[in-house]
């Protein structure tokens, strides 16, 4: 009884009583004023206001991305992840529905990576055993989980699943590993409750994706490539095909004959038939400075066009004319030093120098021609 009467004498003598000075600072402690501004700005009472944007900075979801609603993920590890947190992520960057295994070792890891297919995986490098015996200074021990084993392997298999990697320290192991098999590594001691793994693991799958645009780009520049350059081929093999035909006319037979004369006179090497084959090996009789000559105007007729070079091509045609050089003759010359251009492109591309080769054997062979008919009319005049 005198207990209870003590208490209810404290308890009346500490309660502040109306107009006292100590009610209000109470009242003002258990609802605080409205205040604005930024954070260090005092409010009227004397207190330093906070900044109510930067708690909600603070607090932020990741931003919205173009991830699938239903991202299927892979959870390695050997602890359950924390499911709520990160759906709770998952959600607010639009996955609402998203679809989460997880695995505790590494056989139940490629098992399921061989039957089904995933987004992404995140791995968990810690091993709650190894971190028990540290915490409590026993004898170390050999751990149980070996994430870099599980990552060769998974790399190993032909997997190019975009993976994040969690450690709750660092490591240079893990981040030798990560640069290795081109992963992503998140240093957080929060481990699956992290706010970061969702970025993290966004950037890793953006990644990824560049990664295969980028390799299809590749191959498709390559297969264009080859395919350019069998064009290629096949032109020049046609462009040879009428310089044999030339020839065959030349020599008193018919295009039909040049295309299926018989074995027996290839093999005697008559002259009406395998001049054409022995002529498209045989060096062209023609001063190795005119050869020389036409391949840099070649090389600079593809690299500027016809551009100024109309006149620098009707001295060449005057030229030939001179030295006694036939349109065939002429083409076979223009063969022989596009062959060599296109051999040293590489992996560039061959229509576009072949368009401006044929422009440039075009033009070429109608200056000769003018050239040809030029001293016809004065032949005939004289």
């Amino acid at each position: 009884m005198e207990d209870g009467q003590f208490a209810s004498q404290a308890t009346s003598a500490n309660a502040p009583q109306n107009g006292d000075p100590a009610s209000g600072r109470f009242s003002e402690i258990i609802n605080p004023p409205a205040v604005s501004g930024a954070l260090g700005s005092e409010s009227s009472s004397g207190r330093p206001a906070v900044d109510e944007s930067w708690s909600a900075d603070c607090l932020s979801v990741p931003p919205r991305t173009s991830l699938t609603s239903e991202l299927r993920l892979l959870c390695v590890g050997p602890e359950e992840p924390d499911w709520i947190g990160l759906s709770l992520q998952l959600d607010a960057v639009g996955c609402v529905d998203p679809q989460m295994k997880w695995v505790s070792t590494a056989s139940e890891t490629m098992t399921l990576l061989r039957n089904e297919s995933f987004h992404a995986i995140i791995i968990s490098c810690d091993d709650p055993i190894a971190e028990h015996v540290a915490a409590e200074d026993q004898d170390v021990v050999e751990p149980d989980w070996h994430p870099e084993s599980l990552v060769d392997a998974i790399r190993a298999s032909g997997a190019s699943d975009p993976i994040v990697l969690i450690s709750k320290l660092p490591d240079d192991s893990l981040t030798n590993l990560a640069c290795r098999h081109h992963c992503e590594l998140l240093v957080s001691r929060s481990g699956w409750s992290s706010r970061a793994l969702v970025n993290v693991l966004q950037r890793g799958i953006r990644q990824v994706e560049l990664q295969r645009e980028n390799h299809h780009l590749a191959v498709a520049n390559h297969r264009r490539l080859v395919r350019e350059r069998d064009e290629a081929d096949h032109l020049l093999d046609q462009q040879h095909g009428i310089i044999r035909e030339l020839e065959a006319l030349a020599n008193g037979l018919s295009v039909v004959d040049a295309d299926n004369r018989p074995a027996s006179e290839a093999e005697h090497g008559t002259a009406a038939a395998g001049r054409s084959e022995v002529r498209k090996h045989e060096p062209l009789p023609i001063p190795v400075q005119i050869k020389s000559y036409y391949h840099e105007l070649l090389r600079t007729y593809v690299i500027m066009g016809s551009g100024n070079l109309g006149g620098e091509i009707l001295q060449l045609a005057a030229v030939l004319a001179e030295v006694g050089l036939s349109p065939r003759d002429t083409l076979s010359l223009h063969l022989e030093r596009v062959e060599q251009l296109v051999k040293g492109l590489g992996n560039r591309s061959t229509r576009h120098v072949l368009a401006r080769a044929d422009l440039l054997a075009l033009e070429l062979i109608i200056h000769l021609g003018e050239c040809y008919q030029r001293t016809a009319r004065s032949d005939n005049s004289q």
